[in-house]
Parts: structure tokens; C-alpha cells; sequence
């Protein structure tokens, strides 16, 4: 895999910029557990709201109309698997292992307790760099450092992942490969949805010093409802070490990221490309998905060079509860209605139960 952003900086040339890709227009957004509950009480299915003085997170039970099939719904994510697949997922070094034994691609690496901290140096100056460092037990963001280097980098992100995981959290050094991002939602054997997430970036006219770019790219996002209430967040020591400052004037038609982190709360672009990744790279998400006891309905990541080519892919995560309205609301590309194939999937699966009676 590339160690630079040349495959990231292709693909967004190629997907974006040559097709002048615009932000899709979108005015509002509608909750995904008032969608996802209307839809099965058309279709006859019981939908209770479940009491939780422990969490603010909404909580329901939905059950089938003949009473065979009975799911959970936490928020928006809907799901019938036992504590042991939450469990797997949450500890990534355990979804590795699993992706592992199915012969998965993943990244090199290896897992520490809070007490291996030496342990980990010596390995931090073996595996080749640059790494990730984060603790096996958070998500999204949280505890996480990439492009680790020196040992005052591994000193500084092992503190930050222990301060972040807290103690009963490992910590896992990693490969650190860059190339495209893509979150793959996958539903039963059926890939729903796919979305590139790509940190945000201004595009260079050869006259415009950065610190513009970033303003007319500000404006451009007021038109996505979404978009526009999670402004870019700009890493300027990320910046420079790509060269820039802010009264740096880019080459006409040079990409310049502005962080190194592709989260829509950085001002991540989310493009849908569900139709142009090849068949391979899809079929490895719904491994991904079987490699998880007990998972129907997941969220895969894989970071890729080209999406057509399954052999530049590897896979880093599994997600039990995939965000539903980065599919819904993509900033680019086609939205997709990834709540109402949720609904389908349980549906079929009663249906069929019935069947088998």
C-alpha cells in the first residue's frame, strides 16, 4: 500500500473534481428511527418503546407480526445478535483475530495491555512506519493518533489512547495505510451501500491564496443541511507538513487536504460510489460481516488504493451499529434509503420463517 496520498489524491481528481461533483442540495433531514419503526408497523410488526433510566439513547422492541422474530433497536440500529457480538466488535483486536481466521486482509499489527507499554515501544521500533496508535476499545475517533513516527509520537499517542480507553482498554499499534476509505453497508449477504470518506480539501486555481479556498469551500457547503452544520476543521500542523500555510497560493488543480481524519464532524466529505466499486471488493465486505459471529446488519471498513482492484484492499474495522445517514445523506453522489433495506431484510427473514413452519 502507498505510504503517501497519491491514490486518495487520484481518485478524488478522477470522482469529484474532473466531474465537477457538486454537494447534493439537501434543505432537511428526517430521523431514521421514526422511518425505520413507521415502516414495520406497516407491515404489521408490533413496535414497543423500551423504558431506559440508564441511557439517553432511544430504546425499542419489535416484534414480528406472528411473534417469530423479535429485535432490539437501539437508536437507529436494529439487531437480534447476542452481547458476545457487541463484545468482538468493540475490541478490534478480537474483530482482526476474526477477520483473521477467514483469511481477511488487515493491517499489521498487534494489541497491548496498559501495563505492556514497553513491550510496545520495542515493537513500535520494528513495525514499519508510519503507524496507528488507538485504544481497542473506542470508536470513531476517539483515543486515536495516525502517522506515528518518532518515539516521542508512540510516547504521546500511547497516553492519549490509555487517557481515552481508559483501563480495561488495550491499545493497538498498527500499519498505517492510506488510500481510499470506504464504509460498506452490509445486510444479510447484500451490499446496500458504499461510501467513499474523504478528509476535506480545497482545489488550487493557481491565484487564490489557501486561507480563501477554505472560505469559498465553507460556502459551498451551505447548500447540504448536514454539511453545513459540521464546518471543516483545519489541521494546520497536518497543513504544513504537506507544505502549506495559510497564505499559500496552490498550483492550479493541486488538492490540498486540510486534516488527516475523514470524519463528517472534520468536514469529511461522504461520496457514494456504491455502483462503481467491483464486484471482489464487495463480496470481501460481506465476508467481513460472516467473519462476525452472529452479525446480520454491519458497517465495513476498508481502506483501498483502487476500487477496482480487491488485491490493494484491506479491512479495518466491523461496525454493529453503521451510521445510517451517511448513506442516507451523502454529501456527493446518490443518497440511498439503507433504513428501509434494513426493514426489508428482517421482513424477508419472517416471511421466510413462516415458510419454514
Amino acid at each position: 500500500m502507498s505510504g503517501d496520498y497519491s491514490s486518495l489524491t487520484k481518485f478524488v481528481r478522477e470522482t469529484i473534481v474532473e466531474p465537477r461533483l457538486e454537494f447534493n442540495h439537501l434543505k432537511t433531514t428526517k430521523s431514521a428511527i421514526n422511518s425505520i419503526i413507521n415502516e414495520f408497523q406497516k407491515l404489521g410488526w408490533t413496535t414497543e418503546h423500551v423504558e431506559n433510566t440508564k441511557s439517553k439513547v432511544p430504546k425499542h422492541r419489535i416484534i414480528s407480526k406472528d411473534g417469530s422474530i423479535i429485535l432490539s433497536m437501539s437508536s437507529a440500529k436494529v439487531f437480534r445478535h447476542p452481547m458476545y457480538t457487541e463484545q468482538i466488535c468493540q475490541r478490534k483486536h478480537l474483530t482482526k483475530r476474526m477477520l483473521a481466521f477467514e483469511k481477511l486482509p488487515i493491517p499489521a499489527g498487534s494489541d497491548f495491555s496498559p501495563t505492556e507499554k514497553n513491550i510496545a515501544r520495542a515493537f513500535f521500533g520494528k513495525i514499519p512506519k508510519p503507524v496507528v496508535i488507538k485504544p481497542t476499545n473506542s470508536g470513531g475517533s476517539h483515543g486515536v493518533t495516525v502517522g506515528v513516527l518518532t518515539i516521542e509520537d508512540f510516547e504521546s499517542a500511547w497516553n492519549f489512547a490509555i487517557d481515552e480507553g481508559g483501563s480495561n482498554s488495550s491499545v493497538l499499534i498498527e500499519e498505517f495505510v492510506r488510500g481510499i476509505e470506504l464504509r460498506v453497508l452490509v445486510i444479510g449477504d447484500q451490499v446496500v451501500s458504499i461510501v467513499a470518506r474523504i478528509q476535506p480539501f480545497v482545489v488550487g486555481d493557481g491565484k487564490s491564496e489557501l486561507s480563501f479556498l477554505i472560505k469559498e469551500a465553507e460556502n459551498a457547503r451551505k447548500v447540504h443541511y448536514r454539511a453545513m452544520q459540521l464546518p471543516v476543521v483545519i489541521d494546520w500542523n497536518f497543513v504544513s507538513k504537506r507544505g502549506y500555510s495559510s497564505e499559500s497560493v496552490p498550483k492550479e488543480g493541486d488538492i490540498v487536504f486540510l486534516n488527516p481524519l475523514s470524519l463528517l464532524a472534520n468536514g469529511a466529505f461522504y461520496v457514494d460510489i456504491t455502483d462503481s466499486v467491483c464486484g471482489p471488493i464487495k463480496s470481501m465486505a460481506v465476508n467481513a460481516r460472516k467473519a462476525i459471529p452472529g452479525l446480520e446488519v454491519g458497517g465495513i471498513d476498508i481502506l483501498v488504493e483502487d476500487i477496482n482492484d480487491v488485491t490493494t484492499a484491506v479491512i479495518l474495522e466491523v461496525n454493529t451499529a453503521p451510521s445510517l445517514n451517511i448513506h442516507r445523506y451523502a454529501t456527493h453522489g446518490q443518497p440511498r434509503a439503507v433504513d428501509l433495506d434494513i426493514v426489508e431484510y428482517f421482513h424477508a427473514q419472517s416471511l421466510s420463517s413462516v415458510l419454514t413452519k
